[in-house]
């Protein structure tokens, strides 16, 4: 196994599909294959499976690429130190929880990039658990972190001296469900009213680096029931929303312009409602560049328009 092999595995997965990966490569589609087993073969596992929608890595596989996405860009990163393209180049890269605002000031973020630079942009959404590890490691710059504001001292520990962490927002959690939910048009929720429902979650709740006691604080802010769904990937998320009318999820607060497009609507409990604390964590080495302060100053203006718009309510 080598660079070249690493580079292909990158590919594939960021393209979705062998053929078109080696068009992307330059190269043929059965010369790709035998590279991706080769490299299968090296580490003994399964790297691709192929689903309808196309290739996608199986869980063996998202631990190889994150990997070998890591030692591919570190390995650009150190031959572009001397290079005079470096201050033509823009480089950021985050790990954070799957969340609306945060995507909307990604967005808004990568739109006012100088385009006549090269950019070199990585966005990937995780758990809290993977993204301290993944920051802590190298593989990415930033990352936000989000947990359940009685889990704080588990994840201060985990967190410990090697890294910087600021408060970017505490938030109460939000129910989130489709417009067709028969709930959808109350102003106000109970846990009697989302009973009968299915709860969709998503999180480090099954995780063994929290304490037994904090999982099961976390688990107990879920309605009794025994209807839940454990889901990692957002568009499943959200066609569970629309396919079971019962369905919800504790949420951050999503702005007006997501919930409009996705068909959903968000709601605040009256019994009770979880708080979130969502922290931006970075290595102690490391200063924040150009590119990160620009992308903190749109997260927070998305944060601030989101606190307006809950005092106006």
């Amino acid at each position: 196994m080598n660079l070249h092999h690493l580079k292909y595995l990158v590919e594939v997965a960021r393209a979705g599909s062998i053929s078109l990966a080696a068009e992307n490569l330059f190269m043929n589609q059965p010369n790709l294959s035998k590279a991706i087993r080769e490299v299968e073969a090296d580490v003994g596992a399964e790297i691709f499976r192929r689903t309808p929608k196309g290739i996608v890595p199986t869980e063996q596989g998202e631990q190889i690429l994150e990997y070998a996405e890591r030692i591919v860009r570190q390995v650009e990163e150190m031959k572009s130190l001397y290079r005079d393209d470096r201050r033509n180049k823009i480089v950021f890269s985050l790990r954070a929880p799957r969340s609306g605002y945060i995507s909307q000031a990604f967005a808004r973020f990568v739109v006012q990039l100088d385009r006549t630079k090269e950019l070199d942009i990585q966005f990937r959404e995780s758990s809290s658990i993977n993204t301290i590890k993944r920051v802590e490691e190298g593989g990415y710059n930033l990352g936000i972190v989000r947990y359940l504001k009685n889990q704080e001292p588990s994840f201060r520990r985990m967190l410990g001296n090697r890294m910087k962490h600021e408060l970017v927002w505490e938030f109460e959690g939000h129910v989130l469900m489709s417009r067709t939910n028969p709930l959808a048009v109350k102003t106000m929720v109970t846990d009697e009213d989302l009973e009968a429902g299915t709860e969709i979650l998503y999180g480090d709740l099954r995780v063994t680096s929290l304490s037994r006691e904090d999982r099961q604080q976390a688990v107990r802010r879920a309605v009794n029931n025994k209807r839940k769904v454990f889901v990692s990937e957002r568009g499943s998320q959200i066609d569970l929303l629309h396919q079971d009318p019962s369905s919800y999820m504790w949420f951050s607060p999503m702005p007006e312009e997501l919930l409009d497009r996705y068909g959903l609507v968000q709601i605040r409990s009256e019994t009770r409602s979880p708080v979130y604390r969502d922290v931006l964590i970075y290595r102690q080495d490391r200063k924040l560049s150009d590119a990160d302060r620009m992308f903190l100053e749109e997260l927070y203006k998305v944060r601030d328009d989101l606190e307006r718009q809950r005092e106006n309510q």
